[in-house]
């Protein structure tokens, strides 16, 4: 008579339930082929941007010049070439008034934001698929504005070639500020991004202050909100850093995206993945039993 262990090990070779279940395997697979998440699936949170530009009332400008939807973008940050020198940008509300310690030292909080959205919102662009890329001169202080490095000289050398180009601005906290909004490109004429953008955000005449450096040079400026309240405490806190940069991105890119005519990308989910029958267990498997035919109904 056989021993206990050798009946369990010969129970264990008939028994019709397999060692490995197939459906594990043929889920793996299936999580293998799935394709990268499409455009929208990533980190956000509600960021209040504060008032609209005052100055909207008195736009004097419509963006009518259309642009091809593959148009090269070129992204850039206000101030990242012009520090620790006149005009390097807001201190914004938590340095000058809370005397918080600026983001990086020797450079305004205002180019640090700038810096960080306008990467962020050509990294969002290409996968939103725009024709778009951002530029860092590299060096923060630079005195000539005709040195070939600075913004100026870069954007309106993309404008010159047929691409359009865009500097991202955060505004003045209190008084000194004036609110979210596109002061539009006066070189080349305002185009229909420009158009999109001012909607979204609010405007600015073409000739404020007497026709700034960037829009004279055929580059649109964007002033993202004043850099105070909801806006400023989002961006310093590392909790919400992240997802309030997507947000303000994402409002950028969905808007040239519209105003360019980019359909909106898609992806589907293709099936999992048919796995090879387990023909061994398939023999094991119990006949279903036959079917029985129902009584006739009775009236």
């Amino acid at each position: 008579m056989p021993s206990r262990s050798a009946l369990a090990f010969i129970l264990l070779l008939i028994s019709p339930v397999p060692l490995a279940q197939p459906l594990s395997a043929q889920t793996l697979l299936a999580q293998a082929a799935l394709p990268r998440e499409p455009y929208g699936q990533f980190l956000r949170v509600k960021v209040n941007t504060g008032e609209r530009s005052r100055l909207t009332v008195k736009k004097n400008w419509l963006g009518k010049r259309r642009l091809n939807p593959t148009v090269p973008i070129l992204v850039l940050a206000g101030h990242a070439d012009s520090q620790r020198m006149g005009g390097a940008g807001t201190s914004g509300y938590a340095v000058a008034v809370k005397g918080a310690p600026p983001m990086q030292p020797g450079m305004t909080d205002e180019a640090f934001w700038n810096l960080k959205t306008a990467h962020r919102i050509a990294k969002l662009g290409r996968q939103r698929g725009l024709n778009i890329r951002f530029y860092d001169p590299g060096v923060r202080t630079i005195r000539n504005a005709d040195d070939p490095r600075t913004n100026w000289s870069t954007g309106r050398r993309h404008v010159q070639a047929g691409g359009y180009a865009l500097e991202i601005h955060y505004d003045a906290y209190g008084r000194d500020g004036i609110g979210s909004g596109v002061i539009p490109r006066v070189y080349g004429g305002q185009t229909v991004v420009d158009e999109h953008l001012a909607k979204e955000f609010g405007s600015f005449p073409y000739d404020f202050r007497g026709v700034l450096g960037a829009p004279r040079r055929g580059i649109t400026m964007l002033e993202v909100g004043k850099l105070e309240g909801d806006l400023e405490n989002k961006l310093r806190n590392p909790g919400t850093r992240d997802g309030a940069l997507n947000t303000l991105a994402d409002r950028v890119v969905h808007t040239i995206a519209q105003a360019l005519g980019v359909p909106k990308p898609f992806s589907q989910v293709p099936a999992p993945p048919a796995l090879p029958a387990n023909r061994a267990t398939a023999r094991q498997q119990p006949s279903p039993p036959p079917r029985i035919p129902l009584p006739p109904a009775i009236n």
